[in-house]
């Protein structure tokens, strides 16, 4: 398989919802993801951190009703990525729309930029709920440690 090539955007939220935008190779999928029940960009800092530590892991992004469901299952040196969408928001009516797998760095590594340049605007409420951001260079150490070198991170 290829090195994958990430770009995650994003568009500021507004009133709890958030576009987001992930470009992986040749594919982009923009979702516009709500913050009920869950703070998404909260749970993916979670899933990197437990993915940089060999752990799976998977962050609901729901859309009210549907959802997609980023899933980080690391494999050796590698980490496989899969961005699957539900209808529902149910896992088991999903299906794949995204999937590569590459090191921490080339897989997690992007993701974390993007909840770093999230953090950067400290978005408040009603647009975004809190996020708490306190772990996040330990996330980066995490990703640094579990393969491959971070540059200008």
């Amino acid at each position: 398989m290829p090195t994958p090539h990430f770009h995650v955007s994003y568009k500021p939220p507004s009133h709890g919802w958030l576009t987001m935008t992930i470009r992986v190779n040749e594919q982009t999928v923009e979702i516009d993801a709500s913050d009920v029940p869950n703070n998404p960009v909260e749970d993916l800092l979670g899933a990197l951190d437990l993915a940089a530590k060999g752990v799976p892991s998977r962050v609901w992004w729901h859309l009210e009703p549907d959802g997609y469901f980023m899933y980080f299952t690391p494999n050796g040196e590698e980490v496989e990525f899969k961005l699957v969408f539900a209808t529902e928001s149910e896992p088991a009516r999903g299906r794949e729309v995204v999937e590569t797998r590459g090191n921490a760095v080339q897989v997690l590594l992007p993701f974390w930029r993007f909840v770093r340049e999230f953090q950067s605007h400290d978005f408040q409420e009603p647009h975004w709920p809190p996020t708490d951001y306190k772990r996040i260079l330990f996330v980066r150490d995490n990703i640094r440690s579990s393969g491959g070198k971070i540059v200008n991170p």
